[in-house]
């Protein structure tokens, strides 16, 4: 996993060296850009209800399963960091992405994954990648106008779609023009927690969480085969 990160890390440094060089990117420096505004999106009741539910099985489940992680969450967002959120969203206000900061705003461990390759961030760490990436050569609208929830430590992560009224979750890589969908911020949070019910993450002598990635593999084929049985 931290070869695989190492590797990652220099590809991106080599990518960003030879975008710099490119006319667009000299163009691009001369008018920096901000983040484009999100859209409303609200939940229904029961939509609301499950989402809150599967937080609280997760949270149960790291409670058990992964205490390591759970002591190194962070408190929930306040009002004023919600507040936040939706000024940087350009007044939008997405209530899946609330309620998703309203159980956890990220996390205080630099190397403590949820997922493999993906730390939480709190809303202040959101909302500066998004500004930051908007400057960032020839990447591809869909990031742009996404947030960024979970980090892999390379720049690269989990989004949510804020600029669609039905906000999905996907995975990004600058390298890759190929989001991988992983659905609704509900259907992310189940996935989450059938990671940690099955005891997949464990502590190393360094303080990292490690995956087992075999079976976080046959997890997430099982979580795509789900999600297009649904659509």
């Amino acid at each position: 996993m931290v070869a695989g990160v190492h590797r990652k890390m220099k590809l991106r440094i080599l990518l960003v060296c030879l975008l710099s060089l490119s006319p667009a990117a000299c163009k691009r420096k001369a008018a920096l850009t901000s983040a484009p505004p999100a859209v409303s999106s609200t939940m229904d009741v029961d939509e609301q209800k499950s989402l809150n539910a599967s937080l609280v099985e997760l949270e149960a489940v790291l409670v058990a399963k992964a205490p390591f992680i759970h002591k190194k969450l962070a408190p929930l967002a306040t009002n004023s960091q919600l507040t936040e959120l939706r000024a940087g969203l350009g007044g939008a206000r997405v209530q899946s992405l609330e309620l998703w900061y309203q159980w956890h705003n990220g996390c205080s461990g630099r190397i403590t994954n949820v997922l493999p390759l993906g730390r939480m961030l709190s809303i202040s760490e959101s909302l500066q990648d998004r500004n930051m990436i908007q400057n960032v050569p020839f990447v591809d609208q869909k990031r742009r106008n996404a947030l960024k929830i979970l980090d892999d430590g390379a720049g690269d992560g989990f989004f949510v779609d804020v600029a669609s009224p039905s906000p999905r979750v996907f995975y990004h890589m600058l390298e890759d023009p190929f989001p991988r969908d992983y659905g609704t911020l509900p259907e992310f949070v189940q996935f989450i927690v059938q990671v940690h019910a099955a005891g997949l993450a464990s502590l190393n002598n360094h303080g990292m969480v490690n995956f087992d990635m075999a079976g976080y593999a046959k997890l997430e084929t099982k979580h795509f085969a789900k999600l297009r049985d649904k659509s």
